[in-house]
């Protein structure tokens, strides 16, 4: 089973990814999508999401070799890259991130609320909310309540620590709470 590509592990996959190129398509199929969905969700536009995605497994496959396993899954190695792409690409276009989110996932972040007029509003409100912090602030938010990663991935992603990345994303409720009237949400 070992020798065999279908049956190979994760691990077994990037070792063989390190030393030839060509092994590394089992886990660029494998991650494509999550990671064209995190970009996507973050830029909204289709075909810019599909360069930095090739973008985010060039870089990966070209620094492969440098991928240490150090107990997170290789898909926060990636979702890090992903990050780093996106968050070049504002610097670049100098632009501030727009947070589209849908209804289930304001649900997540605010829980439910009885009455479907005060949910609306409310809704709308933690969405203008959001709209109004740095892209910083509102990936952290995402990775938290809409990627559902814990705060050691969140830190490995973000290149800080388990800690750090449980206080900045406190912090980060923190400031979109100051951004909603009387506090409510």
């Amino acid at each position: 089973m070992k020798g065999q590509p279908g049956r190979m592990t994760e691990k077994q996959l990037i070792e063989a990814a390190k030393h030839n190129p060509a092994r590394f398509a089992p886990l660029y199929n494998k991650y494509y999508k999550p990671i064209f969905i995190y970009i996507f969700k973050k830029l909204k536009d289709e075909e810019l999401t599909g360069d930095i995605t090739s973008r985010v497994f060039l870089k990966a496959l070209l620094n492969i070799h440098k991928y240490e396993d150090r107990g997170f899954p290789f898909s926060s190695w990636l979702y890090k890259i992903a990050g780093n792409e996106v968050n070049m690409h504002f610097r670049k276009a100098n632009k501030k991130q727009q947070v589209e989110l849908n209804e289930k996932d304001l649900k997540v972040l605010m829980g439910e609320v009885s009455l479907d007029t005060e949910r609306e509003e409310q809704l709308e409100l933690v969405l203008d909310a959001l709209n109004q912090l740095p892209l910083e602030v509102t990936e952290l938010i995402d990775l938290r309540f809409f990627e559902q990663r814990s705060f050691k991935e969140m830190g490995d992603i973000l290149g800080t620590t388990e800690g750090n990345a449980k206080i900045k994303t406190y912090r980060a409720l923190d400031k979109l709470k100051k951004l909603l009237p009387d506090n409510n949400a």
